[in-house]
Formats: C-alpha cells, structure tokens, sequence
C-alpha cells in the first residue's frame, strides 16, 4: 500500500484544511494508502520513509528547515501543498523588512530579553529553496478539486493534469470598455456582476494569476489577489509582472499608463502579495507548478 505522510511548517493550516475538504472523495483516497505521519490525526513523533510527502508552510525558522530536509530525505515524492510551499505565502510580506525591524515592531522592548522565541530566518522562504520539489499546487488555500485530481492522478501513476492559463479564462464576467476615470478599492462602491472588475477600475490580479482555482473571487465579487501565482507564461519573468499589470490595466479601463502606475506605487502590497520570497522562480521547473 502506498504510504503518505502531511508535515506543517510556517502555515496557517489552511491548506490541509483544504485538502480534507475534498470530502467523500477523501475516503476512496485513503482506502489507497496509509498515512503514516499526521500529527493532526496520529500520533508519531518521528517521520519514517513514506512514498509521497505532503508539505504545507514556508521555511520561516532553523526548525523548519531541518524538518523539510528530513522529509526530503525520507519520500520518493515530495508535493509543496499552498502557496506558503511554493512562494513563500503571505508571511513573506514580512521579507520587505529586515528581521531585526520586523521584531522590533512586533515585539518592542521584549524580544532582545525573550529567551523562548524560534530561531528564526532572515526572512520567509519557500520550501524550493532548500529542497527539491516534485509537484506544486499554488494557491492561499487551493481548491480541493486541483488536490484531489493531483492525489487521483498521482496515485494512477500518471501526470497530474495542469493549469497553464489565467483566472480570467475561468471567470465568468465580460471584459468590456467601462472608462471609470480611476482606480478604485473593492468596497468604494457596489460593482456590476457582469462585467470584468479590472474594467471596471477595481484591482484585479486574474490577468496574471494561474488559473485552476475556478475564480471564486471575481465571480462573487471581490477581486483576485494572485494567490496562485503567475501562470506559465509569467513564470520566468518576474521581473515584468508590474509592467504586464499596468498595461493591461491601461487597457481595459482607458486610464494613462502613468496614472495607473501612480496608484499601483501607493499601495504595493496590493500586487501579487504572495510571492514577496526572493529568488523563487529559478528554482522550479515549470512543468511541476499545477
């Protein structure tokens, strides 16, 4: 029988929570395996050899570190699960601040003194960093439906079927030509369900998201945030992402180029906030991103 195992680094957890949200599918899976380590459900201390390795967070402490190298160490086949594995997450925010400010603003007058505290990285990194990865599933969770067709395809012993497109291909709302004169926050005013939120003027990153999730986001309203990362053909070219948005922001709302780029500037964290770790992209191989 095939034997997995889940590790939680740096996280929130919400990306196992996802992964059990696959539901009844869920039980057919596991009739497939033995999980050998869960610290969730079971209750071993120590990480034996296992076939697939399931690894949610970053690597954020020395802790993490020499966990995601014994794990490495112990699988055939190691799947980065969330977007904290694969880029970093949105903890990597914190990498536009030295480590020193970052606990100083947290922690003031305290942290020198604490004695308790991890030792923690200069700043977030994603698990590629250190490790090899086999396969990558994006996203601040995933959806359960590209989890589980990994797990199914997977355990098939076939290629685990990809997204390569944007978010846009997936949402439902028409990119028309609105002109709304400027840029605007999601909660200034009431958006029209039927037309494209970036022509509208409201910040929307599924131009330049990898797609797979659905659209969720766009499709009730709320525009997307890039938590999937960029797709295929933004992979290697990170460096263009900001360029790419304005000029397509340009261009489905009429505002100059110039005015888009002012606003943009004021708020940055606004642009692909999950992908902040520094040199990411080199690392992966395009073909494992799902």
């Amino acid at each position: 029988m095939v034997k997995i195992c889940t590790v939680s680094l740096t996280c929130c957890a919400g990306c196992l929570s996802s992964f059990v949200n696959i539901g009844e599918i869920l039980f057919n899976i596991l009739q497939e395996v033995e999980v050998i380590y869960w610290p969730t459900f079971v209750d071993l201390k120590e990480i034996q050899h296992v076939d697939l390795a399931i690894v949610e967070g970053g690597i954020r402490t020395e802790e993490d570190e020499e966990i995601i190298r014994e794990v490495r160490a112990k699988t055939d086949t190691l799947l980065a699960l969330g977007i904290c594995a694969t880029h970093g997450g949105v903890t990597s925010l914190g990498n536009v601040f030295s480590l020193k400010k970052a606990l100083e603003e947290e922690y003031p007058g305290v942290y020198r003194r604490a004695t308790s505290l991890p030792k923690l990285k200069d700043m977030m990194y994603p698990i590629d960093n250190f490790v090899d990865v086999d396969i990558y599933i994006p996203g601040c969770p995933p959806m359960p439906t590209p989890i589980q067709k990994t797990l199914q395809s997977w355990l098939k012993g076939e290629k685990p079927e990809r997204n390569t497109g944007v978010v846009c291909l997936e949402c439902n709302r028409k990119i028309v030509a609105v002109r709304p004169g400027h840029l605007k926050k999601i909660y200034e005013e009431a958006d029209n369900p039927e037309i494209c939120l970036l022509s509208q003027g409201f910040i929307c990153l599924g131009s330049l998201t990898r797609d797979g999730c659905g659209a969720p986001c766009p499709r009730v309203g709320f525009t997307c945030f890039g938590c999937r990362g960029p797709p295929d053909s933004l992979t290697y070219r990170s460096r263009d992402l900001y360029d790419f948005l304005i000029r397509v922001t340009s261009r489905r709302t009429g505002i100059d180029m110039e005015e888009v780029k002012k606003e943009l500037y004021q708020n940055p964290f606004v642009f692909h906030a999950f992908i902040f770790s520094k040199k990411m992209e080199r690392f992966k191989s395009m073909e494992r991103i799902i």
